[in-house]
């Protein structure tokens, strides 16, 4: 999976919980911050990402990162406010989760070791038009069709939150008495 899939699934979630009244700075902002989230479980640290695969990439170990910082937001009642409430906040906890997911999608076959340190068993959820890069990102044909591939799969997903949002909330504005 490359940052293309990762970024659009992650804003994907936030098209749901982005509170609507938000001008388009703040939810510019709101969509970088669940791109960005989409993506934490690869940064580039020392011990993270691809240098401890198991470790970035297990969903106990990222829960045992989200799990205080809810517990932070909970506490700090201005600041769960100024991300938009619960909603923004579970939303943005279930993007740096999907990481696992997507990468779990890719059809090389191995898998990801989604419940280490518990299990060495693998996650592998193969889906055959979603690849790999070979060396990174290089600038060849390989890396644009790979990119593209999930441009098309998961900009589908983008567009299809993006329109329920939308309809959901004309709805909402439509019917007498909702707030």
């Amino acid at each position: 999976m490359t940052t293309v899939g990762h970024s659009l699934t992650g804003m994907a979630i936030g098209a749901l919980v982005i509170p609507p009244q938000w001008g388009w700075p703040a939810k510019a902002a709101a969509f970088f911050a669940f791109a960005f989230l989409a993506n934490l479980p690869d940064a580039p640290l020392p011990g993270w990402g691809h240098d401890k695969y198991q470790l970035s990439h297990s969903i106990f170990v990222n829960l045992a990162i989200i799990i205080p910082l809810a517990g932070v937001l909970a506490c700090w009642s201005g600041l769960l406010v100024r991300i938009g409430g619960w909603p923004v906040a579970i939303g943005g906890a279930g993007a740096w989760l999907s990481h696992m997911l997507l990468d779990a999608m890719y059809s090389h076959g191995s898998g990801i070791r989604a419940f280490w340190p518990f299990s060495k068993a693998a996650l592998d959820l193969p889906v055959p038009w979603l690849h790999t890069l070979r060396r990174g990102w290089a600038a060849d044909w390989y890396t644009l069709r790979v990119a593209l591939i999930e441009l098309a799969s998961f900009g589908v997903l983008l567009a299809l939150c993006w329109a329920a949002r939308v309809i959901w909330v004309r709805m909402r504005i439509t019917v007498p008495g909702a707030t």
